[in-house]
């Protein structure tokens, strides 16, 4: 029986040193999930392990007080009531360690299902931001599309204005030339004139002198015939 009560001292101080690491587990994942929104695997399989390890932790604090209470009931003579004291002890210092147990995986719960929804309340936004995102962007790509369209059609506009312009300049070099080519004309034309005056005076007088040579030739003839 003092073995068995020494068994129970020594669970009841692993069960206390197992909720003190709970506690402190439960605390630094509260925080974690508070600064972080996300649910970290390590610190799942953590809390997993050692509520596993409690739970057995447990049990057999719990075997150990009914073991002891079975042999208080069979004890000749009973037990004094100092070691009775003891038992009913043990039970509620067991009892305490459930609830508070139970306080810390309830607080732990929480704070997962909180990061949890925060996790996915961040999610909810980024994919919005990246959809907000990506529409814009291709709005933005829409209206530089049509820009660059309107650039292009006022480049080939301005071609076109150019080529006209350079043709406009083309066609009145030519007239300039030809201006200038029909005032070479117009200016010797007095020359040429006077050149078909005198060829014209030329042919009259000829016309003339061989007008009175066959004039005079007549005459001699009509003289030389009749005379």
């Amino acid at each position: 029986m003092e073995t068995l009560r020494r068994d129970l001292h020594a669970s009841a101080a692993q069960c206390s040193s197992l909720l003190t690491r709970y506690s402190k587990l439960a605390q630094q994942a509260s925080t974690s999930y508070s600064s972080s929104g996300l649910v970290k695997d390590d610190l799942s399989r953590r809390r997993k392990d050692l509520e596993d390890e409690i739970s057995n932790s447990f049990d057999s604090f719990s075997s150990q007080v009914d073991r002891l209470a079975n042999l208080h009931a069979t004890a000749h003579p009973p037990p004094s009531a100092s070691a009775a004291h003891a038992l009913e002890r043990h039970r509620d210092v067991l009892q305490e360690y459930r609830r508070d147990f139970q306080r810390t995986q309830t607080s732990l719960r929480d704070a997962e299902q909180r990061a949890n929804l925060l996790g996915s309340v961040r999610e909810e936004i980024s994919a919005f931001k990246t959809a907000t995102g990506s529409s814009v962007t291709d709005s933005l790509l829409a209206e530089r599309g049509r820009i660059d369209n309107s650039h292009r059609m006022a480049d080939q506009t301005l071609e076109q204005a150019y080529a006209t312009r350079a043709e406009f300049a083309a066609q009145r070099s030519g007239l300039s030339g030809i201006q200038a080519r029909m005032n070479g004309v117009a200016a010797q034309v007095p020359g040429l004139n006077s050149v078909i005056g005198m060829i014209n005076s030329r042919r009259r007088r000829d016309s003339v002198i061989m007008g009175t040579v066959l004039g005079v030739c007549t005459l001699l003839l009509l003289f030389f015939v009749f005379g």
